[in-house]
């Protein structure tokens, strides 16, 4: 697992300090643990929902697959969180309202021209990312993934 594959740390120190009450304080150790937990467990997930997606020998992740993933894995206790986050992201959507935009700062690579690879993790997991709706998946992909499930 390369760092390419690492949850940005601004949104991993973001999440725990969220959590965590004001006078807590974590490692960065710790931080990139939990960060590179978090990316282990994306990876999980995604290969047993590809699995399900070969069962029913189709080529693209619906949200029926992550959730069975998710039971397959024995995390139930995710299954309510998700199915509201699902419900949540739909209606934002029916009602046609986008997710806020996240703000630039003067000077950086998207002001100079350049894309913005980062991951906005708030908005993902609050808004059940698209990606848990409907993901294309290639044969590429599919290796790709089976060999980081099989490294971990």
């Amino acid at each position: 697992m390369g760092d390419a594959d690492r949850l940005p740390m601004a949104n991993v120190n973001r999440i725990v300090t969220s959590i965590l009450p004001k006078d807590a304080a974590v490692a960065k150790e710790a931080k990139v643990a939990i960060s590179a937990c978090a990316t282990v467990f994306v990876h999980y997930i995604t290969e047993l929902a590809v699995q399900q997606c070969d069962k029913r020998k189709k080529v693209t992740l619906q949200y029926e697959d992550i959730l069975e993933a998710i039971r397959e894995a024995e995390f139930n206790d995710f299954e309510e969180p998700l199915k509201e986050a699902l419900a949540a992201f739909r209606a934002q959507n029916k009602e046609g309202k986008k997710p806020p935009a996240k703000k630039q700062k003067t000077g950086d690579a998207n002001a100079a021209g350049g894309a913005d690879t980062s991951m906005n993790l708030d908005t993902s997991v609050n808004n059940a990312d698209t990606s848990m709706n409907d993901v294309s998946v290639n044969e590429g992909a599919r290796e790709e993934a089976g060999a980081g499930a099989e490294a971990a």
